[in-house]
């Protein structure tokens, strides 16, 4: 005898669908190091510096010439080996005028005053001084200073997400618009709403025209759109929308419990 079975299934078609848009800012500048990575980089640097050749003073300072004479006069030279003495650094390891168990240091003589600008000093923060330290600039922007988290020149070493607020429930997430029978494709349902919410004057990139995550709410199933921000800014057009720009842990604290654990995985 022949038994066949049947499974009893129930497809129900959600009545409304969104499509959601996980806007990102990549991260501007590097990552601060930790203490492990900064003391492996200054070893390695200094480890280098100690193994690099001599300066070859001959190729950029003729011999006899008054330039060699100055650059002479700049240089400090080496501690010589002298008999009966103690080195608490140990002994000079001196070859070719330089102690070869510390790295190389090396003074280039002042350049002169322009002939424009007489009165410009040669003072070692002069633009003309060709020995000044070169400093970067600022990790921390006028943005983080002041909190301002509607710029995007804040948290340049993090990836920061969009998030708007409901005028409903007050609640923060990502920007979602519903499917209208004008446009039906996710990440077109997306891009569009994007640029109808904050103007035109945003350059965009769309990871892939396929959602990353589905989320089911009842009748309503929110697919969501990876996309960057590659240039531009973004500018709401209606004033009572209120909008930030939130790195992973700040997201955490805005939206709730139950939204982050469903989308918190999919951020970096």
């Amino acid at each position: 005898m022949l038994f066949t079975r049947s499974l009893a299934t129930k497809v129900t078609k959600p009545s409304v669908i969104e499509s959601a848009i996980i806007l990102s800012r990549t991260p501007i500048i590097t990552q601060q190091p930790s203490k492990l990575e900064s003391t492996y980089c200054a070893y390695q640097r200094e480890l280098e510096r100690r193994l690099m050749w001599t300066f070859p003073q001959y190729y950029y300072f003729k011999r006899g010439t008054l330039a060699e004479r100055k650059f002479l006069a700049l240089q400090r030279g080496p501690v010589s080996k002298l008999p009966g003495v103690f080195y608490s650094k140990g002994v000079p390891d001196v070859r070719g005028n330089r102690e070869r168990n510390a790295a190389q240091e090396i003074v280039l003589p002042l350049e002169q005053q322009s002939e424009d600008d007489p009165n410009e000093s040669d003072s070692a923060s002069s633009s003309h001084n060709i020995n000044r330290r070169i400093l970067p600039n600022s990790r921390i922007t006028k943005a983080d200073e002041c909190g301002d988290l509607k710029s995007l020149e804040r948290r340049l070493d993090k990836n920061l997400y969009l998030i708007v607020k409901s005028n409903k429930t007050g609640e923060w997430s990502f920007p979602s618009f519903l499917q209208n029978s004008k446009c039906k494709i996710l990440h077109e349902i997306a891009e569009s709403g994007l640029r109808e919410l904050g103007g035109d004057k945003i350059n965009t990139w769309t990871i892939s025209t396929k959602p990353c995550k589905a989320l089911v709410n009842g009748e309503k199933v929110t697919f969501f759109i990876k996309s960057h921000i590659l240039a531009g800014k973004f500018e709401p057009k209606t004033e009572a929308l209120e909008f930030a720009w939130v790195a992973k842990d700040e997201l955490k604290e805005k939206v709730g419990d139950k939204y982050y654990e469903a989308i918190g995985f999919l951020l970096n």
